[in-house]
């Protein structure tokens, strides 16, 4: 309506509000103020898809910062957790070694959590037991840890005040305690002193040298036709001499009997000795002494016999 016909209130707004706005038009203000409000609305806008965009960012970021700590208490609840304990243990491979005694050198008697359990460290107590050779620990989740031990495999008895077992390869592993029995061959003629740390390497390669030699004569002989029926007791081993036998079970004829077999040519001593038995049986003798060991005239054989001693019988009266 005309501005006549409204009240005066009305009338002097009507009348500021159309000063207001050509003062406004005249300097260009609602321009302005509209250019203002859409720059903030745009920077809103551009704002708003950055950080749409950076999202997978931000949130990958923060997921990285967690993960180290999320590994740290998972990692202690599984190990805290009854479900992981050792409940079985495997042990395969022993024989000499038992069972319980692993179970103590692993220190596993008590079931501790199965990522506990350090498999390196068990590996290194296991090497350092006589028999064992070598070792293999594994973890096979959820409760389960596999031991598997190689035992030495001892060729012969070494003499060195004491007895001592020796592998294929002639060393000393394990003393022989009290009570042990193996029949396995004694190996003489070294001392304690020929193995000491502080001996001369010339000394300790000559008295690995006539071991290895003594365990090479024993596997000649074993595999030989005198080897699958008698006995070896005792190998006597001397550096300017060589080998010498003591023969065990097996004969009638030579049970106890010593054979010195010098050094060299050991198949073909066996074939004389074989020959020197079968006679002296067939003759009824007892062999004591038998000498393979002439350097100067290999062919030349000589021995010792006696009679055997007759077997006194009771006689049993009758009533």
């Amino acid at each position: 309506p005309p501005t006549q016909a409204l009240p005066w209130r009305r009338r002097i707004r009507a009348s500021i509000g159309r000063l207001r706005s050509d003062f406004a038009r005249g300097f260009g203000l609602r321009d302005g103020f509209n250019r203002f409000v859409n720059g903030i609305r745009r920077g809103f806008r551009i704002l708003g898809r950055t950080l749409w965009r950076a999202m997978p960012f931000v949130f990958g970021a923060a997921m990285m910062a967690l993960l180290p700590t999320a590994i740290i208490y998972g990692y202690r609840y599984v190990k805290a957790s009854p479900h992981f304990r050792v409940q079985h243990v495997d042990v395969s491979g022993q024989a000499n070694v038992s069972v319980d005694e692993v179970l103590e050198i692993a220190g596993l008697q008590d079931g501790p959590s199965l990522l506990a359990v350090d498999t390196e460290a068990i590996h290194e107590s296991l090497m350092q037991h006589p028999w064992v050779k070598g070792a293999t620990v594994e973890r096979e989740l959820p409760d389960r840890i596999a031991i598997t031990i190689t035992e030495r495999e001892p060729a012969a008895q070494l003499a060195l005040g004491s007895l001592y077992l020796v592998d294929k390869r002639g060393v000393p592993f394990k003393r022989v305690e009290a009570g042990e029995h193996y029949t396995l061959p004694v190996l003489t003629g070294l001392g304690l002193d020929d193995f000491a740390p502080d001996a001369p390497r010339e000394r300790r390669a000559l008295a690995d040298q006539l071991v290895q030699d003594a365990l090479k004569l024993v596997d000649t002989w074993r595999r030989g036709p005198l080897g699958r029926r008698i006995e070896v007791d005792e190998v006597g081993m001397d550096p300017l001499f060589g080998h010498a036998i003591v023969l065990g079970q097996g004969s009638a004829v030579a049970t106890g009997a010593t054979v010195h077999l010098g050094a060299g040519q050991m198949q073909s001593k066996f074939a004389k000795l074989e020959t020197i038995l079968a006679d002296a049986a067939r003759r009824g003798k007892q062999v004591v002494e038998v000498r393979l060991d002439n350097a100067i005239d290999p062919s030349r054989v000589a021995g010792r016999f006696r009679e055997p001693v007759p077997i006194k019988r009771r006689r049993v009266e009758r009533r």
